[in-house]
Parts: structure tokens; C-alpha cells; sequence
């Protein structure tokens, strides 16, 4: 092996390549782009490209602490505000379920990738531990390593973040729990009528605050309740007439979208009478779901509740 021939990253890694945890490694792109031919390349701000990947590095190293906060999806406000707004508590804790679903999905491919990297680790670092190699072999398998360590280090800034979000999900649904409790999926059943009318009437206000009138695709939704959607043109126009005289906050939207919703589901039953002319059933079939209770609360939960009440 000629004395003088440096090949890029290939010396560091054979030379360097110290740390096992996987945690930390990384190999700086100065290792890379500033040494072998391409160093002294002019590159941009008057700079060569070996001057240019040193400042890069300082500034990776400089702002890797903010991957801390912003390594997941939502913040909690996000969760709070945006993606848990359903008009219903029950709805809510259908996208909590949906949530820490796909994150936990997420880590499980993360811990098994995590798993087979460091099976090829251990594999390669067996064979290195044998010095019965040659140079370009020796150098191929540091390489690997380096490749493998450095994608371990990466991946565990994203791990953290999917965690973040199911605790913080799991928090939610503790809280969550002061609006919805004990119930099983036959009780959810009970209130979907409520859940989608809801989401309805909310949806068909923001429909006539914009154009005066209902959607099209609206209205099928409202049929598919139950519910004339002329008379619910009707009735919101009529609130929003008034809308600007409430307060800043969404209370007054509240109250009357759950008024006009107990109005039609538990008096009006327009869900029921949708149901028996369509020649089906209003009621699920409880044979057909889960029927333990879900969302239990605890003693502490139940003093906490009637505390705030």
C-alpha cells in the first residue's frame, strides 16, 4: 500500500473508529468532502469545499440540541386544539386510540430495525476482533460499521419524538377521561348518532357562515342521519344572525351544537326513523362488540371529579 495515498474516510474509520453505544457517533462531513481530491475545490463565499463542510459541521453540532423539542409530530397544543377537536369526548378518544396506534407501530419497526443493526454490528465487529484481514477488507467493514453506528445515532432522535407523542397521548386520555369514562364499544355505538350529527352541524355552520347555504356533500350527510337539511339551514342562519353577539370564546358554538343535537337524537329521534325506513335495526348488535368497560376511572379520578364539581 502506497505510503501517500489518502482515500477520504477510509484512513479515519480504520484509525478512529472508537465508540460502541451507537448513541453519539457520527462521522463529520469534514471526514468526508474535506480531505482527498474534492478538498481543495473552490466552492462558495470564497471558501474551498474542505473550509465550507468545517463550518457545516460546527453548525450541525450547533444546532443538534433543538432536534430535542421539535423530534415529533404535534406539539400538545397541537393535540389539544387541533387534532382532538371533535365536538364529542368519545370521538376524541377514538383518534387518541388511532394515534398511539400508529405511533406504536412506528417504534415497533424502529425496535426491530434497531434489533438487526445491532446484530450487523456485533457481526462485523467479530469479524474486525479476528485481525485476519486485509486492507480493503478491513476498510469495506469500517465502513459498514460507521454506516450502521451513525444511522443508529440518527434514528434515536426520532425514537424519542414517537415517545414523546404517546405519553403525551396517554396523558390526554387521562384527562379525557373527566368527559369520558367507563364505557364500552357498545356504548360508543349508542352515541354515534350524536358523534356524526355533531361534527355535522359544526361543519354545516362553517358552511353558511362562508356562502349563506349548505354544501351539497353536507346535506347527504345530514340525510344520512336523519336530519331535513332545510330546516337545519333554517335554524343556523337563524344563530348565526346572532353569532356576533356572543363572547370571544367558541362556548355559544358549543351550547347550541349540543342543544340542537340532544333536540334531534334524544326527542326528535330522526336517527331512529332514518334507520326503520331504511329496513334496518337502530340498535347495534352487542354480540358483534367489545362489551368490558374501557377508561376506568380510579378512586383518585373520582375524588379529582367531584372536587371540580
Amino acid at each position: 500500500m502506497s505510503d501517500n495515498k489518502e482515500i477520504a474516510i477510509y484512513e479515519q474509520i480504520r484509525k478512529d473508529l472508537t465508540v460502541v453505544d451507537g448513541t453519539e457517533y457520527t462521522v463529520p462531513m469534514a471526514a468526508v468532502f474535506g480531505k482527498g481530491t474534492v478538498a481543495k475545490i473552490e466552492s462558495f463565499g470564497n471558501k474551498t469545499l474542505a473550509q465550507n463542510t468545517q463550518l457545516v459541521d460546527a453548525a450541525i453540532q450547533n444546532s443538534r440540541e433543538l432536534q430535542n423539542i421539535w423530534n415529533h409530530s404535534h406539539s400538545q397544543w397541537d393535540w389539544k386544539h387541533i387534532n382532538l377537536s371533535y365536538h364529542s369526548p368519545l370521538k376524541n378518544m377514538r383518534q387518541i386510540a388511532a394515534e398511539i396506534s400508529r405511533k406504536k407501530s412506528a417504534l415497533n419497526e424502529a425496535k426491530w430495525k434497531q434489533i438487526e443493526q445491532e446484530v450487523k454490528i456485533r457481526k462485523i465487529e467479530e469479524k474486525l476482533e479476528t485481525g485476519d484481514l486485509d486492507y480493503w477488507k478491513e476498510v469495506d467493514l469500517k465502513v459498514k460499521l460507521a454506516k450502521l453506528k451513525e444511522g443508529m445515532a440518527e434514528g434515536i432522535v426520532y425514537i424519542e419524538g414517537a415517545m414523546k407523542d404517546i405519553l403525551a397521548l396517554n396523558d390526554l386520555y387521562e384527562q379525557l377521561k373527566n368527559k369520558a369514562s367507563e364505557f364500552s364499544e357498545n356504548d360508543f355505538e349508542k352515541e354515534e348518532s350524536k358523534n356524526h350529527l355533531k361534527r355535522s352541524v359544526v361543519q354545516c355552520i362553517r358552511d353558511v357562515r362562508q356562502s349563506g347555504s349548505i354544501t351539497k356533500g353536507e346535506q347527504e350527510y345530514l340525510e344520512q342521519i336523519g336530519v331535513n337539511p332545510g330546516k337545519m339551514q333554517l335554524l343556523i342562519r337563524q344563530y348565526i344572525a346572532k353569532e356576533v353577539e356572543d363572547s370571544w370564546s367558541t362556548k355559544g358554538l358549543q351550547d347550541f351544537v349540543s342543544e340542537i343535537v340532544d333536540e334531534l337524537i334524544d326527542i326528535q329521534q330522526v336517527d331512529i326513523q332514518r334507520m326503520e325506513m331504511m329496513g334496518f335495526s337502530p340498535d347495534s348488535t352487542p354480540d358483534f362488540t367489545y362489551d368490558k368497560k374501557v377508561a376506568l376511572l380510579t378512586k383518585q379520578d373520582e375524588s379529582d371529579e367531584q372536587s371540580a364539581d
